[in-house]
């Protein structure tokens, strides 16, 4: 990586409430605190894999309000770099709040955005392919991480890819957001479609002339919050909608760069049961107790305690025990 690494800030969105993983994610315990191999929680893997390619300082969380403490607890990175969100506002206003507070700290930053609660490895080759995207910033792209689909995914956002301008470095055409299955498998056999990982690298310059250029209220937002306004007194104000409808979607200057790591999006138990384990008859058991399967094939079995688990003649079913809340439905495709 040629930038120089003070120059160079991450950012880990970590204030959803992955309401479609009940009851592994609540309220109390967002998604960001799971954990799918009984160490470590998704957040601290995904702070963990960005060292030594950033300073600890320079990596920034935004969450919510009930979580902030939690994350403090946790996380090897100053506790003032865990920054509340006054309200759900969704991914755009959070873009906009940590832009402005990076300018605030340097000024022609480098920004990577991701999110808190993705499966990633190996950690070399995706710290490679971050690196990469990095030093090509410097043309005012704004850039994503994409990865080729291998089977037609019908729940992740999909980017049309045009011209190669460099080495693994393509021009995006247009978005799809989560197609159905005939047009997803069409997208896979294409060649021309890469999954969207929902991670963004570009510079503080060229994110806040996007918003300038694509959603002036929220570029408003930035001007008045790095010229030292509290964010706590209008955040709230903003308007509850996602980056990729208020500027990825609209942008010309997106830029893809395939990825050489495996990549996993956890939005749900089909995710989970992709990234586990499997015994002979395809069931992907996650549970630190004992557990007995008879009769049963391609089922997911997660618990979080030592509960003992029998499962008897069932076939593409979810059991998810999480404390004493318990889920038992028909496993999604």
């Amino acid at each position: 990586m040629t930038v120089p690494k003070e120059k160079v800030y991450a950012v880990i969105m970590a204030g959803g409430k992955g309401a479609r993983l009940w009851p592994l994610s609540t309220e109390e315990r967002p998604k960001p605190l799971i954990s799918l191999n009984g160490n470590q929680t998704l957040l601290e893997e995904t702070v963990q894999r960005l060292f030594p390619l950033l300073l600890p300082e320079n990596i920034i969380v935004v969450a919510n309000e009930t979580s902030v403490d939690q994350f403090r607890k946790i996380l090897p990175i100053p506790v003032e770099n865990i920054i509340a969100e006054p309200c759900r506002r969704n991914t755009a206003p959070c873009v906009a709040l940590a832009t402005a507070l990076i300018r605030r700290r340097t000024e022609d930053a480098v920004i990577i955005m991701l999110p808190a609660d993705h499966k990633i490895f190996p950690v070399k080759s995706f710290q490679k392919d971050l690196a990469a995207c990095v030093d090509n910033v410097e043309y005012g792209n704004l850039l994503i991480l994409g990865v080729l689909p291998n089977f037609p995914a019908t729940g992740y956002g999909y980017a049309k890819m045009g011209e190669e301008i460099a080495p693994g470095f393509y021009k995006v055409v247009a978005f799809r957001e989560k197609p159905d299955e005939k047009t997803a498998r069409n997208y896979v056999v294409s060649g021309d479609y890469c999954w969207n990982c929902g991670i963004f690298i570009w510079t503080a310059a060229a994110i806040t002339e996007a918003f300038k250029r694509y959603y002036p209220a929220l570029f408003e937002k930035i001007e008045a919050w790095v010229g030292g306004k509290d964010f706590q007194d209008d955040f709230a104000e903003c308007d509850a909608i996602s980056f990729d409808y208020a500027v990825m979607e609209k942008a010309e200057n997106v830029v893809v760069k395939l990825v050489s790591f495996y990549w996993s999006d956890i939005g749900s138990f089909r995710s989970i049961y992709n990234l586990c384990d499997k015994d002979e008859y395809g069931n992907a058991i996650c549970a630190q107790g004992r557990v007995i399967v008879e009769n049963s094939d391609l089922n997911l079995i997660v618990c979080d305690d030592d509960t003992e688990i029998r499962l008897h003649s069932l076939r593409k079913y979810a059991v998810i025990k999480s404390g004493k809340r318990l889920l038992i439905s028909e496993l999604p495709e």
